[in-house]
């Protein structure tokens, strides 16, 4: 019975150094694992990072290009209006020179 008990030992020894095998395998596995999904996600975070970068930018410019607008719009409506009273003063012209044409009968 002397050595049904060391028979048992080894066994169980046997088996728990099995086990710590395969759980060391199974941990290796895991940080490998682990490690190259660390390595995509830091190159996805710096490609969002550099797209948020971007989009700041672009929003920060935004105020920027809107009051280039609105002077360009400004600008357009002063000339139109410029436009628009020489063509009122042109048709005046043309008034004033068609007069004698008209006295005369033509």
């Amino acid at each position: 019975m002397d050595n049904a008990v060391w028979l048992s030992a080894l066994v169980l020894l046997a088996l728990v150094l099995a086990s710590l095998v395969v759980l060391g395998v199974s941990g290796w596995r895991l940080f490998r694992v682990l490690k190259g999904t660390q390595k995509r996600i830091g190159v996805a975070a710096a490609t969002l990072s550099a797209e948020a970068d971007r989009l700041s930018a672009a929003m920060a410019a935004l105020p920027e290009r809107q009051a280039e607008g609105q002077d360009a719009v400004a600008s357009l409506a002063r000339r139109v209006r410029v436009v628009g009273l020489r063509a009122a003063a042109a048709a005046d012209a043309a008034e004033v020179l068609r007069t004698p044409l008209r006295l005369v009968g033509r």
